[in-house]
């Protein structure tokens, strides 16, 4: 008999213990891993949530293409804050010969206050022109408000999208965007670890239903409204040497140095700018609440200066001016040299600094720019956009390829020649600055010292143009917008340009045709539908315009301007209740616009409910303190009510906003 094995049962147990511990610990974690992986495969089954990729694959013509993503803002934006995109689309595969421009930024890189006419459309003019045998791709990933936490995952999507060149201007919005110190968009100046992971669980749908619950919760607060522009940050001031500051600092320079590194390391070229600011001509726009900053005093200082003669003495003074500012909308000093230490500390051949703080003011008495470069505090005119269009174009020249460069055609053009090639024209221009001065009849640039007289300047250039534009004019801008569509059939600015001329001299079936070529070029963006649609409404085509504006809002269902389209064809036709429907929606959907809830005042007055029109008007001007129209239909509804001395005080208050309103000074006669 052979001899029997002895069993040792504390040995066994021994060896058995770590197993029962490995399937205990598995028990623990496994089991809510695998609850939360079911969630999301059961969120995603049922369609909620979205993509949070910039770029999204899209095929027409029987090609595939990346096209924008609108809801990538989503993870930094709530929905009723959110800015979109420009429209992007290009080549999934780019195509040999190609040369492959990523623009990338905020509101100024953009190009606001139209990003038609903004630098980097100056740009593809000049270089489209001197290098006639290289094919240019440029694709502007800019996008207002947002800063370099959303600028880093752009870059991280642009380095796999087989760029050759990235040119880089940020940094204006690192307090006042997304985790910064004066965000009205969620968390103030978390540490980059807490940004990184809120960013990383917004991919999943489960992290976005939660980060929607929580920006429901929130908007519960008192105080809580849509996009209101810089009015916005009013309430949340920055005061000098506030601790969040110091966070912000430390979050950009970690994002910018991965935003390099990507740029890089996929073999683009980058050109890196510093941001060049309106010192001399935008006083600080906001006071910290102590009173103790000092910004508006350093500024009345430089400008004594500057009426002495002492340019070179008033400079600090600006610029203190601006880095003491508590509504700190502009890049200062330390965001610049943030942006030459990391030029410096990755140095490589690909890498090079623009130093556009120092040079876009080198023409200019000790460097100070003002209103000859910028509309307001940091968005560029056509002047300032095509100087620095200019600047980034001599430095794409020496990385094109040699043969590129050999075969130059003349010299750069010059800025009137380019405003041609983009179609930059007289009805644009006058839009432009239309927009700008509204602007301005808001705070927090209405509060500032020189606004009145800025504010005049703009209304002359108004009249100005508006004299200018006759018949013979009409004409001219016709034959500019053919001939750049004949020198860039697939553009789509160009088309939309000359869209919303043909709608200014009131040729709207023309119109028409011309969005309706975007659409061929651009199936999926929805603005030319809507713009179609309102059109056709103009043409008495309701049918018709109804039909855009349902394809309109099957593409982007948060459009509320076409909610308020589909409502006023809906009250033309006498259907009340479903237009009233249609503009609540508009109004949940952006909450701060007071058009909607003058429209819904309106439409409440049809159906004989007064006292709720009356409650409509009331919330447009108290959304929106700064509406003209908004004061002037709560006038005229307490003057029918009888209640005089309240319609007096709203008539009053459309001429402080408007001095030269007729309405209002005609009523207050009555």
């Amino acid at each position: 008999m052979g001899a029997k094995t002895s069993r040792n049962p504390a040995a066994s147990g021994a060896k058995a213990a770590p197993r029962r511990w490995l399937f205990r610990l598995a028990a623990i974690f496994l089991g809510p891993l695998l609850g939360l992986a079911a969630l999301e495969g059961a969120l995603r089954l049922a369609g909620y949530g979205h993509p949070t990729s910039f770029f999204l694959k899209e095929r027409a013509g029987g090609r595939d293409y990346f096209v924008n993503n609108d809801d990538f803002v989503l993870r930094f934006f709530p929905p009723d804050k959110s800015r979109q995109p420009r429209p992007v689309m290009m080549e999934a595969e780019k195509p040999a010969g190609d040369y492959r421009i990523f623009v990338m930024g905020e509101s100024a890189a953009l190009g606001d206050p139209d990003p038609a006419f903004g630098a980097p459309r100056f740009l593809e003019a000049l270089l489209r022109e001197r290098f006639p045998a290289l094919h240019f791709e440029f694709v502007n990933t800019a996008i207002t408000a947002i800063n370099s936490h959303a600028i880093l995952p752009i870059a991280r999507e642009c380095a796999r999208r087989q760029g050759d060149l990235w040119i880089i201007y940020m940094g204006n919005n690192e307090m006042v965007g997304p985790f910064g110190a004066a965000s009205v968009f969620g968390s103030q100046a978390p540490p980059w670890p807490f940004v990184r992971l809120s960013l990383a669980a917004q991919t999943t749908r489960l992290g976005q239903g939660l980060m929607a619950l929580a920006r429901r919760w929130r908007d519960q607060k008192p105080g809580a409204k849509s996009w209101g522009g810089l009015e916005m940050f009013l309430q949340n001031r920055v005061p000098p040497g506030d601790p969040r500051k110091e966070i912000v600092y430390k979050n950009f320079q970690r994002n910018l140095d991965d935003i390099l590194g990507a740029g890089l390391d996929s073999g683009a070229r980058i050109i890196l700018n510093t941001v060049a600011v309106n010192l001399r001509d935008c006083p600080p726009l906001a006071s910290a609440d102590d009173g103790k900053s000092g910004a508006g005093a350093e500024y009345q200082l430089a400008e004594n200066l500057l009426r002495a003669g002492n340019a070179a003495e008033a400079r600090p003074h600006f610029v203190k001016a601006r880095d003491l500012d508590a509504l700190p909308a502009r890049a200062d000093s330390r965001v610049n040299d943030m942006i030459r230490g990391a030029a410096h500390r990755l140095a490589a051949p690909g890498l090079v600094l623009f130093d556009a703080a120092e040079l876009m003011g080198s023409n200019f008495p000790a460097g100070i720019c003002g209103s000859e470069t910028f509309y307001e505090h940091v968005h560029f005119n056509g002047n300032g956009n095509y100087r620095l269009a200019r600047a980034w174009a001599e430095r794409v020249e020496e990385f094109l390829p040699a043969e590129a460069r050999q075969r130059a055609a003349g010299s750069w053009l010059s800025k009137e020649t380019c405003e041609k090639r983009i179609g930059f024209t007289d009805w644009n221009r006058r839009n432009v600055l239309a927009e700008v001065l509204r602007r301005r009849q808001r705070p927090p640039l209405f509060q500032q010292s020189n606004n009145a007289a800025q504010a005049q300047l703009l209304r002359q250039e108004i009249a100005a143009l508006n004299q200018r534009m006759d018949a013979a004019d009409a004409a001219e801008a016709r034959a500019t917008y053919a001939d750049a569509i004949a020198r860039a059939p697939s553009d789509l600015d160009l088309y939309s340009n000359f869209a919303d001329f043909l709608e200014a001299i009131g040729a709207f079936q023309e119109g028409v045709a011309e969005w309706q070529k975007v659409e061929q070029l651009r199936p999926s963006f929805y603005v030319a539908y809507f713009q179609e649609g309102r059109l056709r409404e103009r043409l008495g085509d309701l049918a018709a315009a109804r039909a855009s504006f349902a394809r309109t809002l099957s593409l982007h269902p948060r459009m509320a301007p076409a909610w308020y389209e589909m409502s006023n064809i809906d009250a033309s036709q006498g259907r009340f209740d479903s237009a009233l429907k249609e503009i609540d929606h508009a109004a949940k959907l952006e909450p701060a616009q007071g058009v909607f809830q003058v429209c819904a005042g309106k439409l409440l007055s049809k159906m004989n409910r007064p006292h709720d029109a009356l409650a409509r008007y009331r919330r447009a001007v108290e959304v929106q303190p700064y509406y003209v129209e908004g004061h002037l239909a709560l006038a005229a509804q307490l003057a029918a009510d009888g209640k005089t001395s309240g319609a007096k005080d709203e008539f009053r208050a459309v001429l402080r906003l408007d001095p030269a309103n007729k309405t209002a000074r005609a009523s207050l006669g009555e």
